[in-house]
């Protein structure tokens, strides 16, 4: 019976998280909506006013973190602004333009190769290997479709509500020698207020993978020793070998705990191409706070990191 009622308590919220109403039910009541949706995905109850692991703690800050914070560093755009002010642009990779229609792309400007992508969402990014074999129309159609979506709802990620709907074109990292075939490696800073705890790696994402073959490792941030053991067992790399440490691994941790002072937690996302360190992005719920990479213990670990502030007044 006890499974029956599970199974039932399941569908329902399965049903409601699906629903077309659930915007408006997120807008109503945020905090109602956010442990619906834990419950939803975890299959237990949200322990919101005492949360003790990362995951947990993501779920208090949707809610009563600096919204307004989050959205500027997840705008693609204002985040470039930002990182310019504090002389970091070295960081950028170049902006060849940004639209507020698809229709209004002007593919006659941009070169033959670069890079398409919504600035208030996450996969909707289209590389451009060669614009004379570009489905034009196909693209402005999607990219169209995209900025009709309001980004953030179904997972409670409200902080992308307000970002401005726009489409950004960029250079290709690494420029003409670099080719979208050639998978590019994400090194994923954990960071809590200035303090770089891990350095999770992502790599093996050649064009068309799918997100579950991307191969992930784990390294201490400071010193970049393994440690695969804070992944569950399924998300460990198959093989032994380890990653190399890049020449200038120092820089990237600087820049990413840099970045961090004054978040409670924040993943930094960077990229090292031949040499040179691009900035990816702020991620401040990753994965929708609902990330099942982590071991428990690892989970905890982080947890205790995660200093959550005082209530905010941008909060929800």
């Amino acid at each position: 019976m006890r499974n029956y009622n599970s199974l039932v308590t399941h569908l329902g919220l399965k049903m409601l998280v699906e629903s077309p109403l659930w915007p408006r039910y997120v807008e109503r009541d945020p905090r109602r909506a956010v442990t619906t949706y834990w419950h939803y995905k975890m299959c237990a109850p949200l322990p919101l006013d005492h949360p003790q692991t990362l995951n947990e703690k993501i779920q208090w800050l949707k809610l009563y973190g600096d919204q307004q914070l989050w959205s500027q560093w997840a705008d693609k755009q204002k985040a470039k602004e930002l990182l310019t002010e504090r002389g970091l642009e070295r960081y950028l990779t170049p902006t060849l333009g940004i639209w507020e229609t698809a229709d209004a792309i002007d593919f006659d400007s941009l070169p033959a190769r670069f890079v398409l992508k919504c600035t208030h969402d996450c996969g909707s990014t289209v590389v451009v290997d060669n614009k004379e074999q570009l489905d034009i129309a196909k693209t402005r159609r999607m990219l169209s479709r995209r900025l009709r979506q309001p980004y953030g709802y179904h997972s409670t990620e409200l902080h992308y509500i307000c970002i401005p709907r726009r489409i950004m074109a960029e250079a290709i990292i690494g420029g003409d020698e670099a080719t979208v075939f050639t998978p590019l490696t994400d090194y994923k800073f954990w960071c809590f207020n200035g303090h770089a705890e891990l350095c999770f790696i992502c790599y093996n994402r050649g064009k068309g993978t799918q997100q579950h073959h991307v191969m992930k490792d784990l390294y201490r941030a400071d010193d970049f020793s393994p440690l695969r053991e804070g992944l569950i067992p399924s998300e460990r790399p198959h093989s032994e070998e380890l990653i190399p440490r890049p020449d200038n691994y120092e820089e990237m941790l600087h820049l990413a705990e840099q970045l961090s002072v004054g978040h409670p937690e924040v993943r930094v996302d960077l990229y090292n191409v031949g040499g040179k360190i691009y900035f990816g992005e702020m991620t401040f719920t990753s994965f929708g706070g609902i990330m099942r990479y982590f071991t428990p213990a690892m989970q905890r670990h982080l947890g205790q990191l995660t200093v959550l502030p005082e209530r905010s007044q941008a909060s929800l």
